[in-house]
């Protein structure tokens, strides 16, 4: 799993923009998501993967190379280009289920043709909607994303955060294949897809979006992806085995390109939404690692803290970690630490959590680091010594 994810070796897959590709055609899709309390889960996703990744990267291969698009998956995502046509069903089942005001709709298409790509701040006075807030979209808004949704429309860019949407003829590379998929087509592609970027998984985990699916196309996908197992498994494309009791499948050729060793071992601090514990009952399951996100919970009942963040040793999950980049101080303000009990406070232990750290406070643009506490007195005492420490 952890060598699929791009996460067991540094660098495995490469630098640069050209590794940003790889790495999103390779774990298949990234979540967008607006919390920045550290930085915004697709920015660090892919910066645990690439280590000279810049959000230039990612806006490069969306608005210039057009080698990905956004859309949903589970949640909004950047996916690759190449996959497209297997949306088409999405988008044409979403479009039979919502339907857009057909005057609004022809001005926005009007002006999008007229004007260019366009945000949603410019339809503000379309409606004469005034929004109470986040939550209030106004009849545009809502328009634009219906639009979106069904494929009429695609983000271009984003500016700020901001969806900048224009006309999917004008975003769409004329390559793309556009036939529509049949529904067996579309079984072995989640079936291929999500099992070479899991590594292994259960049939539910490979159509771990299938919900959306069947609400936006009226398909129950897991009956496709189900019957594509079997037709794989028969054709030794795939193959099946019990772990901790339950049916897993994995690529025939996958275990023959895991390394034998894993090498020396590296410290990541994970995104809550990244893609390999995106998923909290897989995680349990495999990893024996019991975490939530505990931004949506009352203060009150945290556990942990609002924004904790997986810690990856070498090939365990050993801890969490609340933190928070402070940017004007230019201070990462570290709330707590909390290591599982079998994590062992040794001498490589400290080392690759201090280096870790630092090379985290640095991605942040932070200059020094504050740590409030952690649970475990020998750490905090180890960690004192650091010279970046205030």
């Amino acid at each position: 799993m952890l060598h699929i994810q791009g996460l067991l070796r540094k660098q495995k897959l490469g630098r640069g923009i050209n590794a940003v590709h790889r790495v999103i055609q390779q774990i298949h899709y990234v979540q967008i998501d607006t919390i920045s309390v550290v930085e915004r889960s697709h920015h660090h996703v892919l910066h645990s993967r690439v280590p000279n990744y810049t959000p230039a990267m990612l806006e490069g291969l969306l608005s210039k190379r057009q080698a990905i698009f956004e859309y949903w998956f589970h949640a909004a995502a950047y996916l690759p280009m190449a996959d497209y046509r297997y949306y088409l069903p999405i988008m044409a089942g979403y479009k039979q289920r919502q339907t857009v005001d057909k005057k609004l709709r022809r001005e926005i298409i009007s002006r999008i043709k007229a004007e260019g790509p366009l945000q949603s701040r410019d339809f503000e006075n379309l409606s004469g909607h005034k929004s109470g807030g986040w939550w209030d979209w106004k009849p545009s808004k809502r328009a634009l994303e219906s639009l979106f949704l069904s494929g009429e429309l695609m983000v271009r860019e984003r500016r700020g955060f901001q969806k900048v949407y224009d006309l999917t003829e004008n975003v769409l590379p004329g390559h793309v294949d556009m036939s529509w998929p049949t529904e067996q087509q579309r079984g072995h592609y989640y079936a291929r897809r999500m099992l070479a970027a899991l590594g292994v998984a259960q049939a539910k985990e490979i159509g771990y979006a299938r919900s959306t699916v069947k609400y936006f196309s009226n398909h129950n996908i897991q009956n496709s992806i189900d019957s594509s197992l079997q037709e794989m498994l028969e054709s030794g494309e795939v193959t099946q085995f019990d772990l901790n009791g339950l049916k897993y499948y994995c690529l025939s050729d996958v275990l023959a390109r895991v390394p034998k060793k894993m090498g020396r071992k590296h410290m990541r601090f994970l995104s809550p939404f990244d893609n390999l514990v995106i998923n909290r009952k897989r995680l349990l399951e495999l990893f024996d690692f019991d975490y939530q996100l505990e931004c949506y919970v009352p203060a009150e009942k945290r556990k942990y803290g609002y924004f904790t963040l997986p810690i990856l040793f070498g090939d365990e999950l050993i801890g969490r970690m609340d933190c928070k980049a402070e940017r004007k101080q230019h201070r990462l303000r570290i709330n707590n630490i909390w290591l599982e009990p079998k994590t062992r406070l040794n001498e490589k232990f400290i080392d690759a959590l201090t280096l870790a750290l630092h090379s985290y406070m640095l991605d942040l643009g932070c200059e020094r680091i504050s740590i409030v506490k952690t649970d475990s007195k020998t750490l905090m005492q180890q960690l004192a010594t650091m010279p970046l420490l205030q």
